[in-house]
């Protein structure tokens, strides 16, 4: 007998999948009645080893076709009684599951109290720092858990301090190196875009009141001297 053997799965839901049978072949076969069938029942485990040994093997098969004439392989997968579950696994991925759910509340505790000492950062140095300071902490989370993009807002937030504090030098070649790799996560994060481009803007603006501040009292020496 000539050909690979044809192998039909059918899977839980009653759903057919044929292997070894090209799509032209199959309409033109005979009627399922006619041939030589050899029925297999077993579960989704032992059939998948059971099909790969059909269709990568080719010694089983030969000898099904050339001893007993056998067709066509039906391989029945039959629900098993008591689902398998992985309690390993399980208890893996809710471990991580709640450790993003801590960090996600540790954030937004980090985030408020941050976002309060910034604001007084405007007009308190002090408070700028503690910002700062602040924004350290989810940093370490960030490199703790491996989210670079965590990482760069938290790093955005700490070149705000930066600003405050009159580190204007720093905190451009911080925004600019963040900003790249924003572009680069474009479609992972799309806020951290427009965080660089704001924070940016407020770059500038203190650079302009910087040269202002310096040009001013040249202009009132100039002004005293006529």
């Amino acid at each position: 007998m000539s050909g690979p053997l044809t192998v039909c799965v059918c899977d839980y839901w009653k759903r057919r999948h044929y292997y070894n049978c090209p799509p032209l072949d199959r309409e033109a076969a005979a009627p399922a009645g006619e041939l030589r069938r050899l029925r297999l029942a077993m579960n989704a485990i032992n059939g998948h080893y059971c099909l790969r040994e059909f269709v990568q093997q080719r010694a089983l098969a030969l000898r099904l076709q050339s001893h007993h004439g056998v067709e066509l392989i039906w391989l029945e997968l039959e629900p098993p009684a008591r689902e398998t579950i992985d309690y390993k696994w399980a208890e893996i991925l809710a471990h991580t599951i709640w450790q993003h759910i801590a960090v996600e509340h540790l954030m937004s505790w980090l985030s408020t109290l941050g976002g309060g000492f910034s604001a007084l950062g405007e007009q308190f140095e002090r408070c700028a720092k503690t910002a700062g300071r602040i924004s350290l902490q989810p940093l370490k989370i960030g490199l703790r858990l491996g989210d670079p993009c965590l990482q760069a807002r938290c790093k955005l937030y700490y070149g705000i301090s930066l600003i405050q504090r009159g580190h204007l030098r720093a905190a451009k070649h911080l925004i600019r190196d963040q900003f790249e790799f924003a572009l680069v996560h474009r479609e992972k994060d799309r806020r951290l875009v427009r965080m660089c481009q704001g924070i940016w803007m407020r770059l500038v603006y203190e650079y302009q009141q910087r040269r202002h501040r310096i040009k001013q009292p040249q202009s009132e020496a100039d002004y005293q001297a006529e």
